[in-house]
């Protein structure tokens, strides 16, 4: 059983990751149509950088527990946006969008249930 501010964050999670779901479907779920254009990845790296920004305020007890998530990647990915945004590869940040950001949305659904 997770406490609630733990559930509150793991719902946060989800909720960044359901809009990082809807903005690929809203621009189309293609590689192409995100590397051309700027108004799409920024509306990806919004919701990146929150998730990344909640993974911070996950007890370190919780992260050692469920080790199978990056969390440190996903709270790094979130530094890497805030602080260097011109230096983001654009295929990385895509793979998290397309690929790791549904992974976190199962886990934390999984943990909450």
């Amino acid at each position: 059983m997770i406490d609630e501010r733990i559930k509150r964050i793991l719902l946060a999670i989800i909720k960044h990751c359901d809009i990082i779901e809807d903005t690929k479907k809203y621009f189309g779920n293609d590689y192409g149509k995100f590397e051309d254009n700027s108004i799409y990845q920024n509306a990806i790296l919004t919701p990146v950088t929150q998730i990344g920004e909640l993974v911070k305020k996950l007890p370190d007890d919780f992260r050692l527990k469920y080790s199978e998530i990056p969390w440190r990647n996903i709270a790094g990915m979130r530094d890497i946006v805030v602080h260097n945004y011109e230096t983001i590869d654009k295929l990385i940040l895509w793979n998290v969008a397309d690929k790791e950001t549904i992974k976190i949305r199962e886990f934390c659904k999984r943990i909450i249930n």
